[in-house]
């Protein structure tokens, strides 16, 4: 197209001529296409602005992201990402400069992290594997696993905590135990009644893509990263046809190994679990023109897990704040329900991940949170998360102290610099 016919084409714009530092030289052929400009419409969004605030209060001098989910519709009530950058350096003269500077920041404040982060879930996926385990009739209530610090078979190890044995499946969940989970993927992808390992794992892979994982959310959520579910195509190029099996790739019992996702996809499953097997997608536009003006309501989407499997999974994740790995998430009043999780990473100290809904019955809020190279899942993604959906729910935050010390520590310090 002809510079002439853009202009043509564009409604409410005075385009001004300017010169190669940016100084108005006067309008394009004397004014000949201008036009008055119009205002347009109104946009509104469910952001709750003081949740916002809170959350990006929270993640200052710390590296990482937030995202608060309403599970009844699917609406983002808070996208926090840090750091971040103010978008005034990107203007006038300077901003060439800017962006180069911001490019090259080893920080990479330019990135989203809820939607484009990407990171192992860790023990935050375990209740999706309990699930998925219900699903195949593996698992159920008081299925138990004996563990005595770690899952051993062959000549394969895999660490565990300590933590009283056996464990039936709520409790599994509320002491987050590795060996349980372990034994159990075995059992789904190996001896489950499949023909194959190949077989029982495409099952597996088929019920984890249900949940959303693997794939951009088709909303107005822009550059969302899918994350990765891998294929069983993926082993057979490492392994070999036929020459692989549970064992294998047993990290992806506990959410590590190939998998990886976003924070949005994390906030996403506990909103899946808050409604018992369905989600709305995650969005943030309510309305345009005017309030009343609201968009068309996403259709429901259901899980490949029937609703019947999810109360054992509420009461782990709710004994996790009760007498679990993540106490330090309770909130006065309020039942809630989480679940911790820390991803190994090789870029420094561990990611810091915690997910949860509140209240119990009737939630109100879904929420994940990532605090990259903070170690445990329990020491910061899970009291931020808590100071989180106490404002929201109650409207205020009663331990201002907690606040004023999450606010004042930073944790830049512990991630390893790039080489």
């Amino acid at each position: 197209y002809s510079y002439e016919a853009i202009l043509r084409g564009r409604k409410g714009v005075r385009k001004q001529l300017r010169d190669r530092y940016n100084r108005i030289k006067g309008s394009y052929m004397d004014g000949k296409y201008d036009v008055e400009a119009r205002a347009g419409e109104d946009l509104y969004t469910s952001i709750d602005v003081e949740l916002q605030l809170l959350g990006e209060s929270l993640m200052q001098n710390k590296i990482g992201s937030i995202v608060a989910i309403e599970p009844s519709t699917g609406e983002i009530l808070a996208l926090v990402t840090s750091p971040t950058y103010d978008p005034n350096l990107l203007t006038g003269r300077q901003r060439n400069k800017m962006y180069a500077q911001l490019l090259l920041d080893d920080l990479n404040p330019l990135m989203h992290r809820a939607l484009q982060g990407t990171y192992p879930p860790g023990s935050t996926f375990k209740v999706v594997n309990a699930l998925i385990g219900e699903q195949m009739g593996v698992l159920y209530p008081e299925k138990k696993y004996s563990c005595a610090g770690a899952f051993r078979l062959g000549g394969l190890t895999v660490g565990c905590h300590s933590h009283y044995s056996p464990l039936n499946l709520a409790g599994s969940i509320q002491h987050s135990c590795n060996t349980y989970y372990c034994w159990a993927f075995r059992d789904m992808i190996d001896k489950n009644n499949f023909p194959d390992t190949r077989t029982g794992f495409n099952e597996w892979r088929r019920q984890v893509v249900s949940f959303g994982f693997g794939s951009s959310f088709v909303s107005d959520l822009p550059y969302m990263n899918p994350g990765t579910i891998p294929y069983a195509e993926n082993y057979d190029n490492q392994h070999g046809k036929n020459r692989w099996s549970a064992l294998s790739i047993i990290s992806l019992a506990i959410g590590q190994g190939e998998i990886t996702v976003t924070p949005v996809h994390l906030a996403n499953l506990c909103a899946i679990i808050a409604n018992k097997g369905y989600y709305y997608m995650p969005h943030i536009v309510k309305a345009v023109g005017a309030p009343e003006h609201l968009l068309q309501k996403y259709a429901p989407i259901h899980t490949a897990i029937d609703p019947a499997y999810f109360d054992v999974i509420i009461e782990g994740m709710h004994l996790v704040t009760i007498a679990g790995t993540a106490t330090n998430a309770r909130i006065d009043s309020i039942e809630v329900c989480g679940k911790t999780g820390t991803a190994q990473n090789p870029h420094g100290e561990n990611h810091s991940l915690f997910i949860a809904f509140a209240p119990k019955e009737g939630p109100k809020i879904a929420i994940a949170v990532v605090v990259e190279n903070a170690g445990y899942g329990s020491t910061w993604a899970a009291p931020i998360a808590s100071l989180m959906m106490e404002k929201y729910l109650k409207g205020a935050v009663k331990r201002e102290y907690l606040i004023k010390y999450i606010e004042n520590t930073t944790l830049l310090h512990k991630r390893k610099k790039k080489i």
